[in-house]
């Protein structure tokens, strides 16, 4: 658990973890510089909570992808599960979420959720109505769904050096990250049942997404030439981090690396192609980009592209191209 003034939401938290069904091996919490009470809840907790809590505090705030990935690092136990401050975990979440790791080979799991208010009144589940950032290779979930194995953790050296698809200016996300890494190097498994309540109280840092028809609408038919050049200059970047990796990994991890390298540098052929159907003002220029995206196949649904993108393209991207505002 990363906390950073928390301790309005924070017990009800920490009170969920004491009732689950199957519970924790330990909490380990690291403690972001908060100006609030959140140290004082932590610690009347841990006085009477049935497994040990570990609290460390942060010298200087990290912010919560440098924090999570702190508490990551802190834990012992062979499965991870990322907790944020302000939701409430039903009592049979770690429990469910545990059981497909039977399976060696199942390196993650991820899972639904009740989207709730602060009151406890259901707005929808989070597959319902919650629209994530990207899709395909850009899809992750939310971390508070996620139970990771803690073989992932051997990578975290090159974390630094990754950058996020929602802002390449920024680190990947926790979540983004232990994601990426799962899904390339091993298999992982979906849980379509609300394991958790994911309360929105009105200052989550990430909160609940509802689009209307018109945000809606200019999300897929927007001009994403930013978005695109971005996702292209990730791709690249996975690519690298991979082949990095892969010197360090050993067997069947080293060829899915390897493999998964190769599929990041086609990747980000594509997506800059793609890219410059809405930047270059040359309707030739554009018609051979589109050319050499159907050339690659890249409108497969394994590039992360698929039918819609490709009605797209050919209705606006190609015609109009940077003139879509």
């Amino acid at each position: 658990m990363a906390t950073y003034n928390g301790g309005k939401h924070l017990r009800r938290q920490l009170d969920s973890l004491a009732t689950q069904s199957e519970r924790p091996s330990e909490l380990v919490i690291t403690h972001d510089c908060s100006a609030d009470d959140t140290i004082a809840v932590v610690e009347a907790f841990a006085n009477s909570a049935p497994f040990p809590v570990k609290l460390s505090r942060n010298e200087t705030r990290l912010g919560y992808r440098a924090n999570f990935m702190r508490a990551a690092s802190l834990c012992g136990s062979e499965l991870i599960a990322f907790c944020d401050q302000d939701d409430f975990w039903y009592p049979g979440k770690i429990a469910a979420a545990v059981r497909p790791f039977a399976d060696p080979e199942v390196l993650l799991t991820y899972h639904n959720a009740d989207v709730v208010t602060d009151d406890g009144n259901r707005i929808s589940s989070l597959t319902e109505r919650l629209v994530p950032i990207a899709s395909g290779p850009w899809f992750y979930p939310l971390g508070f769904t996620e139970v990771f194995r803690r073989s992932l953790l051997s990578l975290s050296g090159l974390w630094q050096s990754s950058r996020d698809p929602g802002d390449g200016s920024e680190i990947s996300a926790h979540d983004v990250w232990v994601f990426f890494l799962a899904d390339v190097l091993g298999k992982v498994v979906y849980l379509d049942e609300p394991l958790v309540a994911y309360i929105q109280h009105g200052q989550n840092t990430f909160g609940f997404t509802n689009l209307n028809f018109r945000q809606r609408t200019k999300m897929f038919f927007g001009n994403r030439a930013v978005e695109l050049a971005n996702f292209a200059e990730v791709a690249n970047n996975r690519a690298a981090i991979l082949d990095a990796a892969k010197d360090t990994l050993d067997g069947v991890w080293r060829k899915r690396a390897a493999a998964s390298a190769d599929y990041y540098k086609s990747l980000s052929v594509i997506v800059a192609e793609r890219s410059r159907l809405y930047t270059s003002r040359s309707s030739v220029e554009r018609a051979r980009s589109f050319r050499a995206i159907l050339g690659k196949s890249g409108y497969a649904s394994a590039w992360g592209l698929g039918h819609r993108a490709l009605i797209v393209d050919v209705c606006i991207g190609v015609p109009v191209g940077p003139y879509l505002s």
